[in-house]
């Protein structure tokens, strides 16, 4: 999906759900988040294809690989971490957005230490 879908996407949803939100909550949240779904799966279907660039590029410089696995695992524990915090925020869940922020964080630097170290991350 281009830049240009995604953003029309993003901008139909977000326009929808407003015009819903005083009337139908529920429903207006539901929307914002199915937008937010399919563009979370439009990039992670982008992502596939960009690690395979990256790692025949990194096979050529002759750097190992290892490394850009733990970076991609870490970048794809923070879009989730994120996803879930914005949507906990604009239903008005601030404490559980903290929270999940807190937990994709500590997450994030256990696997990646894992990783790192040479220990299943």
């Amino acid at each position: 999906m281009s830049i240009l879908s995604v953003c029309i996407i993003g901008i139909a949803a977000a326009v929808a759900a407003l015009s819903l939100r005083r009337h139908n909550p529920e429903i207006s949240m539901l929307l914002a988040g199915a937008g937010c779904i399919l563009i979370f799966a439009s990039a992670l279907i982008n992502l596939t294809s960009l690690y395979d660039v990256i790692k025949e590029i990194l096979a050529q410089a002759d750097i190992n690989i290892s490394y850009i696995t733990v970076l991609l695992k870490a970048l794809g524990i923070c879009f989730l971490t994120e996803f879930a915090c914005d949507m906990c925020i604009d239903s008005g869940q601030r404490a559980l957005a903290g929270n999940i922020s807190l937990a994709g964080m500590y997450k994030d630097v256990l696997s990646t230490v894992l990783s790192l170290s040479g220990g299943a991350g």
